[in-house]
């Protein structure tokens, strides 16, 4: 199990708020630090691959349960 170092709860945050979010938690982390994104918006998949992938972020794990979208991202 994946232990985060911060969770950012952007549930119930219409796009791009969820990515709005994580930019903003991922100043205060240091590098290799993980956080847990939380989000019930079906776009934020997409969304937030892309960010982690132009950032240069991993993806350690994602998940969905019961409509609520999970993320586990390197810092």
């Amino acid at each position: 199990m994946i232990h985060p170092h911060h969770i950012v709860d952007a549930r119930q945050q219409p796009c791009p708020m969820p990515i709005l979010m994580l930019k903003r938690a991922l100043k205060s982390l240091a590098k290799g630090q993980i956080i847990l994104v939380q989000s019930t918006d079906p776009h934020s998949q997409q969304d937030l691959t892309h960010f982690c992938q132009v950032q240069g972020l991993t993806i350690h794990h994602s998940e969905v349960q019961h409509d609520e979208f999970y993320y586990y991202i390197e810092s």
